[in-house]
């Protein structure tokens, strides 16, 4: 009965899907279903993203797990073309990533196993990238040109953050940009058909250094997100100042800083972790802080901003959201440049206004191990509470004891076909 419905039909209804996961279950019903559906909707929306583990010191241990209602499920999969590789950045459902041995960098979306190709890591410029080698073991050498001496690292560690200007898959003329650790050039921008990265040195935050009379200030990249139409917005120091960027296709591409200003007084300044998440078409800051308790305890929490990066022209905003309706129920997993905005209403059975977080806690300073594990802060009484794993009989917390160089990443899955 359901294989003679017309194809027409079928493609109506299926636009009603918000969810991937119920849209790829619908297509399976039948045959005829399959082949009046693509494979790659356009339709959907963000989607509630896994979470990513991936440990440099162990290459091949790739884990991702999926969010339930209440917990974590468990393991999806392993992923393919990610052995040997570093994952430095995750943008628009694609992951970053730089082979150990030949820094090659390429963009890889573990859904649908595209693959794009990006310039390698060595065709940094001359005066930034003095010379490379291989090590022993296969790991890629550089020696890169600092303010203070020359200094040797791992192909990996240059890279502090790395995100993408749009989505690859529905625009052609997407930028990558990378920002790096200890040079006195910070920005690199490129295109897939791009020979090299370009320098973007037009600005005191772009370089590492900025002199003044007897001052010598370091400016810290604490979070860097897309946003709007090819900008980027970032936040430095101990939340003190924000950064604007536009962001030309080119060819070449060319990241520009337009602005540079300091944040606005009503977001408090401090060293705790701070996210930028965009949000259903605006920016969100969140901040960390700590909290007294009904009972005394100091416990740390997060406080929550709608931001206005302002312009060349104008000047930066930001209120604090306190009624959590303004929030619209929507659902925010944060992490460095790659937090995810979801609408609750698309996914049964998950709260909105809540908030999921990534945290760390140190074993030994001898064993030098840490454990991860999940935190859900409600933004309507604030309260905390750990996510258990649903493998576990007992329901005990989600964790996954990790060494000190391994990294989480928030992806949200991208069905769509390029350029569709």
């Amino acid at each position: 009965m359901w294989a003679r419905l017309s194809p027409r039909l079928v493609k109506l209804t299926s636009h009603f899907l918000t969810s991937a996961a119920d849209y790829l279950s619908f297509r399976a019903v039948c045959k005829p279903w399959r082949s009046a559906l693509p494979l790659r909707p356009s339709h959907l929306h963000t989607q509630l993203p896994f979470l990513l583990l991936l440990s440099p010191s162990e290459p091949r241990i790739r884990s991702a797990f999926r969010l339930s209602a209440a917990s974590y499920s468990g393991s999806i999969r392993p992923l393919p073309n990610t052995v040997n590789k570093f994952c430095i950045g995750s943008s628009f459902g694609w992951l970053i990533l730089i082979c150990e041995a030949s820094s090659d960098v390429s963009l890889f979306n573990p859904i649908t196993a595209e693959e794009i190709s990006l310039p390698s890591l060595s065709t940094l410029p001359a005066d930034v990238l003095i010379s490379s080698a291989q090590s022993e073991d296969g790991v890629r050498m550089y020696t890169v040109k600092t303010d203070c001496h020359n200094l040797p690292v791992e192909s990996d560690a240059i890279v502090d953050k790395a995100v993408l200007s749009s989505d690859p898959t529905l625009d052609r003329d997407f930028v990558a940009i990378v920002f790096l650790n200890d040079v006195h050039k910070k920005c690199f921008s490129c295109r897939p058909d791009d020979p090299s990265w370009r320098a973007n040195v037009n600005g005191p935050i772009l370089d590492l250094y900025f002199f003044a009379p007897g001052i010598r200030f370091l400016f810290r990249l604490v979070d860097v997100v897309p946003y709007g139409t090819r900008r980027l917005c970032a936040v430095y120091d101990d939340t003190e100042m924000l950064g604007i960027f536009d962001v030309d296709p080119g060819p070449p591409g060319r990241v520009t800083m337009i602005a540079c200003d300091v944040m606005p007084i009503s977001v408090p300044q401090n060293r705790l972790p701070s996210y930028l998440v965009p949000s259903a078409g605006e920016l969100l800051l969140v901040t960390g802080c700590s909290k007294r308790t009904a009972d005394g305890r100091d416990i740390e929490s997060f406080r929550v901003f709608w931001l206005d990066p302002g312009d060349w022209n104008r000047d930066a905003e930001a209120v604090e959201v306190d009624d959590i309706h303004l929030i619209r129920d929507r659902i925010f997993f944060l992490g460095t440049s790659h937090s995810v905005s979801v609408d609750a209403g698309d996914y049964p059975g998950f709260e909105g206004n809540n908030m999921y977080f990534v945290y760390r806690d140190e074993v030994t300073e001898e064993e030098e191990e840490s454990v991860f594990s999940i935190g859900l802060l409600s933004l309507g009484d604030g309260e905390i509470r750990v996510i258990a794993d649903s493998n576990q009989a007992e329901r005990q917390r989600f964790e996954w004891r990790s060494d000190g160089s391994d990294a989480t990443w928030w992806v949200s899955p991208n069905l769509r076909g390029r350029y569709e």
